[in-house]
């Protein structure tokens, strides 16, 4: 069966530096793609390389532009996992933020490749874009590495570990990037669960605090680690006035494919970096949730939904004057 995503995410800056970001061959590559090369008056949106799922070559990476308006939106065509789908972003000016709306049309949903993969791909780029556009460092996925086998990714935050720390044990944090319910009781052998319906930790292996996070993820039928438990660590280390964060997702058979995980492990190191960096104020990419699956988002996914349903309406209603204001996050 085929579905849509829908994803959006608030950014500080006007349509038109975002448009920009998103149209410029020399600056996609700074943030988005390996390699691109995008001329609107000739309908093209190409890009390719190793920071592109599948890392697609030239020909591959070619898409045609199918439709533009000048800082609102514009729509390409991706021959994607061997389906035609259709891209669609749209920039709504809301207040001083603008709002980036992303649909990727026709994408189905297969035990070989899950949809949620994808949109783990575009949670990633989405921050990166938010990022770049506030002059902070952005991180790419390589999807010419390692799919598969035990998983390992280091991400250097602006911030102190006792900041770093407190998204990885304190329940509050934990639901704004990756808990719909988290529960944590800080001591080795305590309970740890994110409220992700059976799946995901359950305690705690090792704690040291500011230094080092290790929990217990048991086995579940629906993963691709072909049994056995697995363990997520985290290890922090001061450097510099900045945290370097590392997180080893063990235990995975050397040819178990991981490579769904890979994303979102990047995704979520990148997401708790935003936390720490802008504070309070950052709110996380907001994915339109499929009907059974709203445990496994964070509640701050959750609380966003009723803006998502109000944007789908407006873009679903084709007497609806396209250019009103979308709901706020």
């Amino acid at each position: 069966m085929s579905q849509t995503l829908h994803i959006q995410v608030a950014i500080n800056h006007a349509p038109e530096a975002i448009f920009r970001a998103l149209t410029e061959s020399s600056t996609l590559t700074t943030w988005f793609a390996e390699y691109a090369d995008v001329s609107i008056p000739d309908s093209r949106y190409n890009f390719w390389g190793r920071f592109t799922p599948e890392t697609p070559d030239y020909e591959q990476g070619k898409h045609p532009l199918l439709e533009s308006t000048l800082n609102r939106s514009f729509k390409y065509g991706w021959r994607f996992h061997s389906e035609d789908t259709n891209v669609q972003i749209i920039l709504e000016p809301l207040g001083e933020q603008t709002v980036v709306v992303i649909q990727q049309t026709a994408l189905a949903e297969s035990p070989a490749y899950p949809v949620h993969a994808n949109e783990d791909f575009w949670f990633l780029s989405l921050e990166n874009l938010r990022r770049f556009l506030d002059g902070k460092s952005i991180v790419r996925c390589d999807f010419s590495g390692a799919k598969t086998g035990d998983i390992q990714h280091t991400i250097e935050i602006n911030g102190t570990p006792e900041a770093v720390f407190d998204t990885l044990i304190r329940p509050e944090q934990l639901n704004r990037w990756i808990a719909s319910n988290a529960s944590v009781e800080p001591y080795v052998g305590g309970r740890y669960d994110y409220g992700w319906n059976g799946a995901g930790p359950v305690k705690i292996l090792e704690l040291v605090p500011n230094e080092k996070l290790a929990t217990l993820w048991p086995s579940h039928s629906d993963t691709t680690d072909g049994g056995g438990d697995t363990i997520v660590t985290w290890t922090l280390e001061e450097s510099g006035g900045k945290t370097r964060l590392t997180i080893i997702h063990s235990g995975f058979a050397s040819d178990a494919d991981t490579e769904g995980l890979q994303w979102g492990w990047l995704n979520f190191s990148n997401w708790i970096r935003s936390i720490v960096e802008y504070g309070d104020a950052w709110q996380p990419p907001v994915s339109k949730l499929r009907e059974g699956t709203e445990s496994y988002y964070s509640a701050a996914i959750n609380a966003a939904q009723a803006a998502l349903v109000m944007v789908e309406a407006a873009d679903n209603n084709q007497t609806q004057d396209k250019t009103e204001p979308l709901a706020s996050q």
